[in-house]
C-alpha cells in the first residue's frame, strides 16, 4: 500500500456519511474488503482517522497506514472545512480505496465493484490534556 496518497487521487463522495474515496493501483490488503451492513459500511476494525486541512493521516493496526494529501486549492477551502466538519459530527469517515474513480459512484457501486477495501474509520481519540 503506498504511504502517500496524492491529491489527485483522493476525493469524496455526497451521501449520509463523509466519505474519502482513494485511487490507488497498489493492493491494499491491510483494510478489510468493503462490505454493506443493512446499507451502511462496516466499520476498519483497529483502524483510526486523524483529518486535517492540508492533510490527513488514515492510522491501522502495526505498520499500516498512509497519508492522504487534503487541500487542492486555496479556492476549495471552504469546501474542505464543509468536509471537516461532517467527519467531526460523523465521528469519522467511511475510506475506502477503489483502483480506479470509475469505480466510486456510490457506496452500492463500490461495494459491488470486486477488490474495493475499506469502510467506516473512526476519528483518532484527541488527548485533550495534550492539546491544552
Amino acid at each position: 500500500m503506498p504511504s502517500l496518497i496524492s491529491r489527485e487521487n483522493a476525493f469524496h463522495l455526497n451521501g449520509s456519511r463523509p466519505t474519502l474515496v482513494l485511487v490507488s493501483a497498489e493492493p491494499v490488503e491491510q483494510l478489510p474488503v468493503f462490505e454493506l451492513g443493512s446499507g451502511e459500511p462496516s466499520v476498519c476494525p483497529g483502524w483510526q482517522l486523524v483529518a486535517g486541512l492540508a492533510v490527513s493521516v488514515v492510522d491501522g493496526p502495526g505498520e499500516a497506514g498512509f497519508l492522504v494529501d487534503g487541500l487542492v486549492s486555496p479556492d476549495r477551502v471552504e469546501e474542505r472545512f464543509t468536509w471537516l466538519r461532517a467527519v467531526d459530527r460523523a465521528g469519522g469517515a467511511v475510506v475506502v480505496v477503489v483502483g480506479s474513480r470509475e469505480q466510486a459512484q456510490d457506496w452500492v457501486t463500490v461495494a459491488g465493484a470486486g477488490g474495493v477495501r475499506g469502510g467506516f474509520v473512526p476519528l483518532a481519540e484527541r488527548d485533550e490534556e495534550a492539546a491544552q
